[in-house]
């Protein structure tokens, strides 16, 4: 942890050296030079004004408002036109084109919804799969296996450290 700190430190000087001394190339004059000049005598009281207690607590309060502000905003919910109809044999019927003349659009939700799958088995090809399927993980055991392997990642990380 020291090691990270102390290169952030390395960086962030480097970075703001080099970039004084680029200014200096293209302008010819030395920013933090100038900046000592136009500060004056008061600039130690300056910066304790811009950094003060206050100062840090307003900015700190409005970030925290524009964040919440954000978070609270509800999602857009995007159109989503679904028709409804139903067939001479009484069957109800789903789709995004009205299949039959006297289909109605119904309004759908889509907030907190779950795509289907891209291609549902049939009852047919389901019995033809099942045996396939117990030979395959399932979804419940590939997240398992995945956070096994981050919890066992994380512990080599902190073994290094």
């Amino acid at each position: 942890m020291k090691r990270v700190l102390f290169k952030s430190i390395v960086v962030a000087l480097l970075v703001f050296f080099i970039g004084n001394y680029l200014i200096y190339l293209k302008t010819g004059q030395m920013p933090l030079r100038d900046m000592r000049e136009r500060m004056g005598d008061d600039w130690l009281v300056d910066l304790q004004e811009m950094f003060s207690a206050d100062q840090l607590t307003a900015d700190a309060k409005q970030a925290m408002k524009n964040v919440t502000d954000k978070v609270s905003e509800p999602e857009p919910v995007a159109p989503t036109k679904v028709y409804k109809w139903t067939d001479a044999n009484g069957q109800v019927h789903f789709g995004d084109r009205p299949a039959a003349s006297g289909a109605e659009q119904i309004e759908v939700d889509t907030r907190n919804a779950i795509s289907a799958p891209e291609e549902a088995p049939s009852i047919v090809d389901q019995q033809e799969v099942a045996p396939q399927a117990t030979a395959q993980e399932s979804a419940l055991d590939k997240a398992r296996a995945a956070a096994e392997a981050i919890r066992q990642r994380v512990q080599q990380q902190e073994q290094v450290q």
